[in-house]
């Protein structure tokens, strides 16, 4: 395992928490100062609150519905919540290695992890204690060649190269490459939940029609019960057409149940971190972006949840 310093050790403060978990003493100098993703998890583990066990995986046909900023954006707010999180990615293009500041051209990938036979071990790449990567570069385009030339059985593919690792992390988080490949299908058998980033525009329903009925021959064909949810993203409330896809999907009796209750709101503020190489969490000024993914981390969490049950979501 390979260690490289993370930007993002200290971003959630014990005032953030002031409202989430009950019976929080700190004093005042205190309250502002920021808390490592261990302190957090044991103020939550103190509570009662169980952290699940998921494989995530982000997929659509369709590019540019971005995929990879809310797995980028979710990793590092489930991590900031305490979650131990491992991240793969897997499109060829490596954008969340390069979202997290990894050049990835020298490391290893999927692909060596499959046609080569390296341990999962061997690939991970340690950004912080317990925020852990294994990137992408443009050697994982051979992936489908070598899965196409293999025996592999897909169903177990991925899986059986992570069991090694698997019980160290929370969640698995896996960014996918927008296509219809043997790699995504392999994605799909390991996953818990798919979910389908949409943004507000018909070019994106088509796309998520066509990733629903791959989803469900997958399921089929593997006779597997893996869940999907839709995640409506990039949503701007100055276009009136956002407004009327929204409402045109939530009366397809197909999908209208799957539908996640966020909108995740666009803003600059992804550009800006983008550009910085660094997480919206850590821009000195919040944002509506900021806010809907912290919304989004704590849905799948299952920190909202847990609220509601335990505290009637007032803590």
């Amino acid at each position: 395992m390979e260690k490289i310093k993370s930007k993002q050790e200290k971003s959630l403060t014990f005032s953030d928490l002031s409202g989430m978990v009950e019976n929080i003493s700190v004093s005042e100098p205190n309250k502002r100062r920021g808390a490592t993703s261990a302190e957090i998890r044991r103020l939550f583990e103190e509570r009662g609150f169980v952290y699940p066990r998921q494989n995530l995986s982000f997929q659509i046909v369709k590019g540019g519905t971005g995929k990879t900023s809310l797995s980028y954006s979710l990793a590092v707010r489930a991590y900031q919540y305490g979650a131990r999180v491992l991240c793969i990615d897997f499109d060829q293009q490596g954008n969340l290695s390069r979202s997290f500041n990894i050049q990835a051209k020298d490391k290893y990938v999927w692909l060596n992890l499959f046609r080569d036979r390296i341990d999962a071990e061997q690939a991970v790449i340690e950004l912080a204690d317990t925020l852990h990567l294994i990137p992408s570069n443009l050697n994982n385009s051979r992936l489908d060649v070598e899965l196409s030339g293999s025996a592999s059985n897909l169903r177990d593919m991925i899986g059986d190269k992570l069991a090694p690792i698997r019980d160290r992390y929370d969640l698995v988080i896996m960014d996918c490459p927008p296509a219809i490949n043997k790699i995504n299908t392999a994605i799909a058998c390991v996953s818990d939940m798919v979910l389908i980033p949409v943004n507000p525009d018909p070019y994106a329903l088509d796309g998520l029609e066509f990733t629903v009925s791959e989803l469900e021959r997958v399921k089929s064909d593997f006779k597997l019960d893996f869940d999907y949810r839709v995640i409506w993203n990039r949503f701007d409330a100055r276009e009136r057409l956002g407004a009327f896809y929204i409402h045109e999907l939530s009366q397809n009796k197909r999908f209208a149940e799957k539908v996640m209750p966020i909108v995740i709101r666009t803003d600059a503020s992804v550009k800006n971190a983008v550009f910085d190489s660094r997480s919206v969490f850590d821009l000195p000024k919040r944002s509506v972006f900021r806010e809907d993914v912290d919304q989004f981390a704590q849905e799948i969490i299952g920190i909202t949840k847990w609220k509601e049950t335990h505290w009637g979501g007032n803590a």
